[in-house]
């Protein structure tokens, strides 16, 4: 969140469970949710399936972060509605590209 903000996207919201990324989702609307693929109590591909199917949140863009780059995770992610899948860490350039 704090690069976010810092490369001028000021209005984001922190979870650090897939339960609490779920009720802020439908709470705050994002336009765009990262979520890390490895969450302590349940999967970001989890995450991801239960938000996709909300009617509030059909327009949301999902892009996960994750520290692996094995193949069969991008097809779950794929699976799960995620557009993007991005290697961690990622800087304020990786940042800039998914938002022009």
């Amino acid at each position: 969140a704090s690069l976010l903000q810092a490369a001028g996207y000021g209005d984001t919201r922190v979870a650090y469970t897939g339960a609490t990324a779920l009720a802020l989702a439908v709470e705050f609307v994002p336009t765009v949710l990262l979520v890390d693929l490895d969450l302590p109590d349940m999967s970001g591909y989890d995450v991801a399936r239960h938000l996709s199917q909300h009617p509030q949140l059909q327009t949301l863009r999902l892009i996960a972060l994750t520290v692996s780059s094995e193949h069969p995770g991008r097809e779950l992610a794929r699976e799960a509605g995620i557009e993007r899948y991005l290697i961690k860490p990622i800087g304020a350039a990786g940042l800039d590209e998914l938002f022009t």
